[in-house]
């Protein structure tokens, strides 16, 4: 059976790589078979990862391994964690590829397109399905090399030149940060292979705990590839992109840190310190991103603010240990950061057929707080029948602060709309199973990844608990900022709040300074 999803998976990666040796003036003049090809062998990839996910469900016991050295260089490493984010890659590719055949359309460039959107396709499944460190790390260098190509497909565009060049910069030091890191715990256990390396930190972790700049040269390459602040600045500036790498981008390689960490999650907790740390930077990032999200006027600028703000949260998770919820998060903000993206050019018009201008009710101030209880309330029910005990489970107290946060947004909007007596019950019921819902996944999720992740993290009650009230804030904070009743924060004060917030609080400015000063601002012809 192992032969069989060997050889179901092993020739995924090669199939979009190989892409790179054919030249874009021949793919530019037969862009359309071009086109209908990159597209089929993505079916096929999806077709096959599925196929060999359910065999490995079925009939494997341990992860499945294919390479083509005995040192497992180059080949796969094919387990539960690979198996989900395959299938979700594979998936997302083919549906941008799709798009890709009609947004393009009678483009001159469309070959050289489709050539590097395969590249950096296949780039991603190299990393995802890595045997060891040294695929790994040249797949990460790859995609972002892939991106770079994807970005300025449009050289003309000042604004995106200059956001891919700031984001060469943050890769190249991301990248160093990586290489340096595997060259240690290469150092430390002579093998590259991450099936001996995960074996080996179990019963030899004093030589991490020894080694710490490891772990944290490992998690500051994350936080760099996730865009997480202050390196996020180059990612709202990429609008000027195509929408399918938009929504490549958004929906996939940006996920790449939180892949990273989840990955190496059996190194990473013997480094608390640096898993802390992440957790800290994620909640910091999800915050500032969430509040500059809600000033945006521009729908691309706004979706790119959310997905640093859901970076933020997946790696608050990976920080707090709960790795499972981390892949779930992954999974859920790709297939709908995608779909947005690939949708956002409709957004105006839909928005028009609906008519959507609903009337907003003034509301005591006081009233945000029976929407807060009644989300604490549905949260503290469901915690017990799904066996939510943040003293065991890591993670879980901020996490379900993050739930409430999400259903009283929902409450809040249906009381501001009026809504009272059985509808306003039916709205409440809605948030009991979309919280119910959450946990059944989180349930599923920590099932399925039971063998890819550790099975014991240190839980730090005290540490959560100050995020957990430090969101709870933030919580009240932006409810009080988006409705228009000044509460305890001004009419005046929410004025200047927006307009530092819509100017995402002069960080792209201070960024975009500093490489005025290194040379990196584009010269127009």
């Amino acid at each position: 059976m192992d032969i069989i999803i060997g050889c179901l998976t092993i020739w995924i990666a090669p199939a979009s790589l190989l892409w790179v040796v054919l030249t874009s003036k021949w793919l530019n003049a037969r862009a359309f078979a071009v086109g209908r090809l990159a597209e089929g062998i993505a079916w096929v990839s999806v077709a096959s990862a599925t196929v060999a996910t359910v065999l490995w469900t079925l009939f494997a016991k341990s992860p499945v391994e294919a390479t083509i050295t005995s040192a497992k260089c180059i080949g796969i490493r094919f387990d539960a964690l690979s198996a989900i984010i395959l299938l979700l890659v594979c998936f997302m590719g083919a549906i941008i590829l799709r798009y890709s055949k009609n947004y393009l359309a009678g483009d001159e460039n469309q070959g050289h397109f489709f050539k590097w959107m395969c590249v950096t396709l296949g780039a991603v499944i190299a990393m995802v399905l890595a045997p060891g460190l040294v695929q790994f790390a040249l797949a990460w260098v790859a995609t972002s090399l892939g991106l770079h190509k994807l970005l300025i497909y449009f050289p003309d565009r000042l604004g995106t030149l200059l956001s891919s060049r700031k984001k060469s910069l943050v890769s190249r030091v991301g990248d160093l940060c990586l290489i340096a890191a595997f060259s240690g715990i290469y150092m430390i256990y002579g093998v590259q292979d991450f099936g001996y390396i995960f074996e080996a930190v179990k019963f030899e972790d004093s030589l991490l705990c020894s080694n710490t700049w490891i772990g944290w040269l490992i998690i500051f390459g994350a936080i760099l590839k996730s865009a997480q602040f202050p390196f996020h600045t180059w990612l709202p500036d990429t609008m000027g992109a195509p929408t399918p790498v938009s929504a490549l981008m958004h929906a996939g390689i940006i996920n790449g840190g939180g892949y990273l960490v989840v990955r190496l999650s059996p190194v990473l907790v013997h480094t608390l310190g640096a898993l802390h740390m992440l957790a800290i930077v994620g909640a910091l990032t999800a915050v500032y991103a969430s509040m500059v999200m809600l000033s945006q006027t521009s729908v691309k600028r706004a979706l790119a603010y959310s997905t640093i703000a859901q970076m933020g949260f997946m790696l608050l998770q990976c920080g707090l240990g709960a790795f499972h919820l981390a892949v779930l998060h992954l999974v859920a903000h790709s297939l709908y950061k995608g779909h947005a993206f690939l949708s956002c050019g409709s957004a105006v018009e839909t928005a028009k057929k609906l008519n959507a201008k609903p009337h907003y009710a003034q509301l005591k101030p006081s009233r945000i707080w029976l929407a807060i209880g009644i989300s604490f309330a549905i949260v503290l029910g469901l915690s017990i029948p799904f066996n939510v005990s943040p003293s065991d489970k890591p993670g879980m107290l901020v996490l379900s602060m993050v739930l409430v946060m999400a259903l009283t947004q929902l409450l809040w909007t249906a009381m501001r709309r009026g809504q009272s007596g059985i509808a306003f019950a039916g709205t409440t019921g809605v948030a009991g199973s979309i919280a119910a819902l959450y946990y059944l996944l989180a349930m599923v999720a920590e099932m399925m990844l039971s063998t890819a992740v550790p099975a014991e993290v240190s839980v730090a009650p005290i540490f959560e608990t100050i995020i957990a009230v430090l969101l709870l804030g933030f919580l009240v904070t932006s409810i009080r900022f988006q409705d228009g009743e000044p509460g305890f924060l001004t009419v005046a004060y929410k004025r200047r709040l927006y307009v530092h917030a819509l100017n995402g609080f002069y960080m792209n400015t201070l960024a975009n300074r500093f490489a005025r000063a290194i040379g990196l601002m584009p010269s127009k012809h």
